[in-house]
């Protein structure tokens, strides 16, 4: 459990990484329309902007909703979590790095961190973890991943859905 976790801290620094450093400056083979929408894009991340509440995830949990959380130095990412700290949803989007991060998983570049299998019905791309509780989805260049309890689920496994609907719920609020 503990090298699992190590694993996913391990994979998502990688993955942001590669999706930061991958970035072009602005103006730099981008359009003057996708560098104006860049600079209007909204602050805080998807429990500030209450894009996820409280409700949408306490069933995932098995307990209560007691309180959620802002990860210290990831401004996009957020946590929900019951008191007893033991269980929690983590919450991460990305504007701007959807098809570089969907694309590492479903590339097979990830594999050596973090193997995955094709999601289908969720956003318009989307992995699920085969050694964790996770969905990692894109609509256009937007990235969601949303992490809960345990470890992974299978396709058919209804937290696996409950995550990745997560998601969808962001992408139409987005």
């Amino acid at each position: 459990m503990a090298r699992c976790k190590i694993f996913s801290l391990v994979a998502t620094c990688i993955l942001c990484t590669i999706a930061a450093c991958s970035r072009q400056a602005p103006g730099v083979g981008t359009s003057a329309a996708q560098t104006a929408g860049q600079s209007t894009a909204v602050s805080g991340n998807a429990c500030e902007r209450k894009l996820i509440a409280a409700q949408d995830v306490t069933g995932l949990l098995g307990a209560a909703v007691t309180a959620y959380k802002n990860i210290p130095g990831d401004p996009q990412t957020c946590e929900f979590g019951t008191a007893t700290g033991f269980s929690s949803v983590t919450i991460s989007v990305r504007p701007g790095h959807g098809m570089a991060a969907v694309g590492m998983y479903t590339s097979g570049k990830m594999d050596e961190f973090e193997k995955s299998a094709p999601l289908a019905g969720f956003g318009d791309a989307a992995v699920r973890s085969l050694q964790l509780n996770r969905v990692v989805a894109r609509k256009g260049d937007l990235l969601c991943e949303v992490t809960g309890p345990g470890l992974a689920k299978g396709a058919d496994d209804p937290a696996i859905h409950a995550l990745a609907a997560l998601c969808n719920k962001i992408f139409a609020a987005y």
